[in-house]
């Protein structure tokens, strides 16, 4: 008998802890609609936790700590939340049910298509709805402004959704060479001059400034967007990548970036692996301002660790002068270990080559090996 009592004394005691451990979070109920009525399958966010709202358009998120959060809510062909002008923020108090609706409008379209350099489609390009910005002390440039944006099927055809109503540019890029040495953007040859496609703005210009807007109205299809593929001068960057000490690194994967600061950034310009003597050779660049990385894969697969890879990335140029027509320009960005975000070198200015009318060789990137264990 005492063993009994002792036993329901125990399944009480566990009610009260249970009861404590409820009473120190809260519950957020999602519902996610439109003028049409609840939206399933609408891809929700509280904080940085993420889920899929269901048939119904609900979705709850439970045993949520007390806090602030940032809501956000979308889906293929809607206007996402936060660019609506409702960068929604709730504040979560313990112990408490937070019910929030949220209200999602059907997005305007940019739909055409694009044609490569001789009049053919052009498949597989990236296509992008930009607009313009203009932050203090800087140059007016284009941004992004509909997520990773799309790609040209095989006629050529795109069609980017999900657009709040507003002016827009297209900007169109095809695939740079990739790290791994595999072919990217062929280059062609005419009179004995390298030549290769470049980004390209509607209604077909290299020019920023010359890009045309379209307007774009509310759940509206901006239609006939037809432009052609430009091409340009083509130049090559060739240099070494180096550990701290000096010795050539194999293997480091070495990217080049479009410098945001001048404008547009549009993802890799291009890729090259270092060989077995550290060097690497970067084809099909057009003239333009980048900024260089390069990037050691270490497998971790001893004792004690867990497999997988990291990767220590860094860049430096340790010359002097301007990364034009040739000549190489001083500067070093920090090594971070990415797979644990730990700065390993206070090294904080980008590596910065400029591309004019010729190739560029000479450039010398740094990495820091990681420390043996």
């Amino acid at each position: 008998m005492r063993g009994i009592l002792v036993f329901v004394l125990c399944i009480g005691s566990m009610g009260t802890l249970v009861g404590q451990e409820a009473t120190q979070v809260a519950t957020i109920r999602l519902l996610v609609q439109s003028d049409s009525g609840p939206i399933a399958g609408a891809q929700v966010r509280v904080g940085e936790i993420s889920a899929v709202t269901d048939q119904n358009g609900r979705f709850v998120f439970e045993r949520v700590a007390p806090g602030a959060y940032r809501i956000d809510a979308q889906k293929t062909g809607l206007v996402p939340l936060n660019l609506l002008g409702q960068n929604r923020t709730t504040d979560v108090v313990a112990g408490r049910s937070v019910e929030l609706d949220l209200q999602l409008q059907k997005g305007g379209v940019i739909a055409g298509r694009l044609l490569d350099p001789s009049g053919e489609p052009l498949p597989d390009a990236r296509i992008m709805a930009l607009r313009r910005v203009t932050l203090p002390g800087a140059l007016p440039r284009l941004i992004g402004a509909a997520g990773p944006g799309t790609q040209t099927n095989d006629l050529g055809e795109f069609r980017v959704s999900g657009l709040a109503p507003g002016e827009y540019y297209v900007a169109a890029m095809v695939r740079g060479a990739s790290p791994f040495g595999a072919a990217g953007t062929p280059l062609s040859t005419t009179g004995g001059a390298r030549t290769t496609m470049t980004t390209t703005f509607y209604p077909g210009t290299t020019d920023q400034a010359a890009a045309q807007p379209i307007m774009v109205a509310a759940a509206a299809e901006a239609g006939n967007i037809v432009f052609t593929m430009q091409s340009s001068p083509a130049f090559q960057i060739s240099g070494v990548v180096v550990d701290e000490n000096g010795s050539p690194v194999a293997g480091a994967m070495v990217m080049l970036m479009s410098d945001p600061r001048w404008g547009l950034f549009m993802g890799p310009g291009g890729g090259a692996q270092s060989q077995d003597d550290g060097r690497f050779v970067i084809g099909e660049v057009p003239a333009g301002s980048y900024r260089v990385t390069a990037s050691i894969p270490i497998r971790m697969n001893g004792p004690g660790s867990n497999t997988g890879f990291v990767t220590l990335s860094g860049g430096s140029i340790l010359s002097s002068g301007t990364v034009s027509s040739g000549v190489v320009a001083g500067g070093s960005v920090g090594a971070v270990v990415s797979g644990a975000g730990t700065v390993v070198s206070g090294l904080d200015q980008p590596t910065e080559v400029v591309v004019t009318d010729a190739d560029v060789s000479g450039v010398r990137v740094m990495v820091r090996r990681p420390a043996r264990r």
